[in-house]
């Protein structure tokens, strides 16, 4: 019959229990005065203060045995009602050979518990170890960009995590960091080119003249004191590589704007008759104002 079939009553006692793990001991003690059912009991070997429970003396028609008096858990369940429970780790005056074996037994088991949560989480370790270095075979431009990169970006620092965690990335966040990648190397084209185009610009034109180049920008500005509230204005790369900013002339706006290109003119050539000065420091970049005549070529 089990034993729940056969409790007969079940009430707090005034013994504490608990295990000192630096020591792999029990420790158990009598305390008539103290309340709730947690307390620290010194150890008996370092005298540490160990987290014991009160023993609960659960009553059933059977005889207190071995297991009662090795017992290390605060619930008893025989007919000693509690006086027993954890008898071999009490600080009596007479420590025999029963209570050194008991205690050989106990540091046995938990050494052998121990061995087990090592072996178990070796072995888990070896099973993502092996399942990342599996997915890590596709995904090796993932890796070495999420650990060389410097951006400062919440979802790839989520994902550098990750991977120093072993933890293999989904096919979309995967995704997520190649198209990262993909603007990183596009971006780093683009300021090679731009710094080509610099390093091999000539000086800009100064005075009334002609200008003829592409358009290499063309945005909105806002401009409080203008009639609409707001200003066009472009950046014209002439033949000789350098770069004009100024108003957008009226006959230039004509064309349907794009998504983020200001009447399509990003990439146009055009010409116009205008006043360039150039900036002060930089010879190859200048501005233009009073643009007349200007037209597509």
């Amino acid at each position: 019959m089990p034993v729940l079939d056969r409790i007969l009553s079940k009430r707090p006692t005034e013994l504490f229990i608990g295990a000192c793990e630096p020591c792999r001991r029990p420790v158990r003690g009598s305390f008539p005065e103290a309340s709730g059912d947690v307390l620290g009991i010194p150890c008996p070997e370092c005298g540490v203060k160990t987290r014991t429970s009160r023993i609960y003396a659960t009553t059933v028609d059977t005889s207190c045995d071995a297991a009662c008096m090795g017992a290390v858990g605060p619930a008893c369940s025989c007919s000693c009602e509690g006086v027993n429970h954890g008898g071999s780790w009490a600080p009596a005056t007479h420590q025999g050979t029963i209570s050194a074996d008991a205690l050989a037994k106990y540091r046995e088991r938990i050494e052998k518990q121990e061995r087990e949560r090592n072996r178990k989480a070796e072995a888990e370790r070896k099973r993502r170890r092996a399942a990342f270095d599996e997915w890590a075979e596709d995904h090796g431009d993932v890796i070495e960009f999420l650990k060389s990169t410097d951006v400062n970006n919440d979802f790839i620092d989520d994902m550098l995590r990750r991977v120093e965690r072993l933890d293999e990335l989904t096919d979309r966040q995967s995704a997520g960091v190649r198209k990262f990648i993909e603007n990183a190397r596009r971006r780093a084209a683009e300021d090679e080119r731009r710094k080509g185009e610099e390093e091999n610009a000539g000086p800009v034109p100064e005075g009334r003249l002609t200008i003829s180049g592409e358009v290499v920008m063309a945005k909105i500005y806002d401009n409080h004191f203008s009639y609409s509230g707001s200003d066009y204005r472009m950046m014209v790369r002439l033949d000789n590589g350098a770069k004009v900013f100024g108003t957008i002339p009226r006959a230039l706006q004509t064309r349907p704007t794009e998504e983020g290109n200001l009447f399509a003119l990003r990439g146009v050539r055009v010409q116009f008759d205008a006043t360039v000065t150039a900036k002060d420091g930089e010879p190859t970049f200048g501005y233009y104002k009073r643009p007349t005549k200007a037209k597509f070529i």
